[in-house]
């Protein structure tokens, strides 16, 4: 599996999603009270690709079966 290399972890092959988790990284040089926002942000970020149509995506081959 190729690897995120911003956050040092396994890529998941969707560039948006990749760059939110690594965003989860600066948690670690933000004060504890901050952290609240910083994963809210990223929650959201991350309901919005899964709730993203995937045949509206550049490059996405559409719906499974679809001809």
């Amino acid at each position: 599996m190729p690897e995120n290399p911003a956050a040092g972890l396994p890529a998941t092959g969707d560039a948006a999603v990749d760059a939110l988790v690594a965003k989860a990284a600066e948690a670690a040089v933000l004060p504890t009270v901050d952290h609240n926002a910083l994963y809210t942000g990223i929650l959201a970020g991350l309901q919005e690709q899964l709730d993203a149509n995937p045949a509206a995506q550049p490059g996405s081959p559409g719906p499974a079966g679809a001809l």
